[in-house]
């Protein structure tokens, strides 16, 4: 299996077709990728807060390992990246999440900023169950590692490794990007030139903080090269586990349109890949179709939209008997 490191020079904090492949995969082949924590290990239990968001932006976030050549991918065509599998904390270190001011849902100018100083906590990742202490209490939670940031080169200029949008897919926090899941992208350069990063041991739904649980890992994937007759439908970036077809919108300034734009997309999906019409599909997700939000940061409003698998298979299995 080829590897693809976490050594400096294989991070970036910019997407774009002008970065030379650190490594170069053929479809179905297995490559292991170290990521990096989001604050590039610049907090630890010695040194744990960022003073504000500047200091955030100050020090540089959202690292990204890549990016990868994959054979045979060429624009127009959908590159799918399956995880085989996530090893969050693979190096022992610790993970962490954090309160900085002027970051997170409670700001100006939706909110009064909270008067409260920067805070941190550190917690073990490396395995199944999480323990978070809070001065004298304490509490359990079960992991669920998954990677925030999976990106592919655009077709002009670089992009920031923390933005997400249609085109290159990005920093999402979809927290169903891990084990088993199956993620679609676009291909808009030669070779598409993944990217991936950011992996959370855990996130509650929107990354209220801005910050999840943050972490360094590893993760085991394969790719497949789609031509654009194999995927019937693709707007928008697709997350397809064996639960559930889902794909993920990004909107700037409306959870709203957001919303819509995934729904629009699976009833699209619905159309193009069983037995029913657009009317009869709208109809259908009214009652089925599941939203839940990925992330609200800033002006970021990302969302997922869903329809259960067994759904999908009903139509077309009753579809061949008829």
């Amino acid at each position: 299996m080829k590897k693809l490191t976490r050594d400096k020079e294989n991070l970036s904090l910019i997407i774009g077709p002008s970065y030379e492949p650190r490594i170069e995969i053929s479809p179905g082949e297995e490559l292991m990728i170290e990521t990096e924590r989001a604050d590039y290990m610049f907090l630890s239990r010695e040194n744990p807060h960022f003073k504000d968001r500047a200091h955030v932006i100050e020090v540089g976030v959202n690292p990204v390992t890549g990016p990868v050549f994959v054979k045979g991918a060429e624009p127009g065509d959908r590159l799918e990246v399956e995880i085989i599998d996530i090893m969050p904390g693979d190096d022992g270190s610790e993970g962490y999440f954090s309160y900085i001011k002027g970051q997170g849902v409670f700001t100006n100018p939706f909110y009064a900023d909270l008067d409260y100083p920067p805070r941190t906590v550190w917690c073990a990742v490396d395995r199944p169950r999480l323990r978070f202490e809070f001065g004298n209490a304490a509490v359990g939670l079960d992991a669920e590692p998954f990677i925030g940031t999976m990106s592919v080169s655009p077709k002009g200029n670089t992009i920031e490794s923390s933005d997400c949008t249609k085109e290159i897919y990005g920093n999402a926090d979809c927290h169903y990007v891990k084990k088993g899941s199956k993620v679609v992208l676009p291909v808009n350069v030669p070779g598409a030139l993944l990217s991936i990063g950011d992996m959370h041991a855990a996130q509650g739904a929107g990354e209220l903080l801005s910050c999840a649980l943050e972490c360094r890992g590893s993760l085991v994937i394969k790719t497949k090269v789609l031509k654009k007759e194999e995927v019937p439908w693709f707007d928008w970036p697709q997350v397809n586990t064996g639960a559930f077809i889902g794909s993920v919108a990004r909107e700037l300034n409306s959870m709203e349109l957001a919303i819509k734009s995934a729904f629009y997309d699976v009833i699209k999906r619905v159309e193009h890949t069983t037995p029913l019409d657009f009317m009869d599909a709208y109809m259908l997700l009214g009652q089925c179709a599941q939203i839940e939000i990925c992330q609200m940061v800033g002006g970021a409003n990302t969302v997922i939209a869903m329809v259960p698998a067994e759904i999908i298979d009903q139509l077309n299995e009753g579809s061949k008997r008829s």
